[in-house]
């Protein structure tokens, strides 16, 4: 129940964030037809980008969505077949969980330097942090991933 809750407002809230990148992309087109610029439509819309992709990695991977190779998976053995889904499934939620300590690190730097964008001054450091909380949670996301692959004999 609570796993549904979660998935279902980390849903609207990229959904929200979709949205709001296309507002942003038609009304910059509009405006620019009609003489009149929306300033700081491309900062706003890397904003959203980093939002979108934040949460929609850990989403696609819980519900089995991520980019996967089932061909190899049909011609092994069941027991191999198991063994490649769930080393595949620990070894992205490693890579995850080390990317997202090092997108930290780069905020960390960001911030120091105070590096903000062109126009609207917008903060770096908060999309790498942003960007750091949703691959961070697609590490657990993996996990889970791997537990039910090994309960379905990597068949999930």
């Amino acid at each position: 129940m609570t796993s549904r809750m979660i998935g279902g407002a980390l849903l609207a809230l990229g959904g929200a964030c979709l949205l709001g990148l296309m507002a942003i992309s038609v009304s910059d087109a509009l405006m620019r037809a009609l003489d009149a610029p929306f300033i700081g439509a491309k900062e706003i819309s890397e904003a959203c980008l980093a939002g979108c992709v934040a949460l929609a990695l850990p989403i696609s991977v819980y519900r089995g969505k991520a980019v996967t190779i089932d061909g190899i998976l049909s011609i092994v053995p069941a027991s191999v077949g198991k063994l490649i889904a769930v080393t595949g499934e620990v070894l992205g939620a490693v890579l995850c969980a080390l990317l997202a300590y090092h997108l930290i690190g780069a905020g960390r730097d960001a911030a120091d330097f105070a590096e903000t964008s062109a126009l609207l001054k917008i903060p770096y450091a908060h999309m790498y942090w942003i960007l750091s909380a949703g691959i961070g949670l697609t590490a657990p996301a993996f996990l889970a991933r791997a537990w039910m692959s090994w309960q379905a004999g990597g068949r999930t």
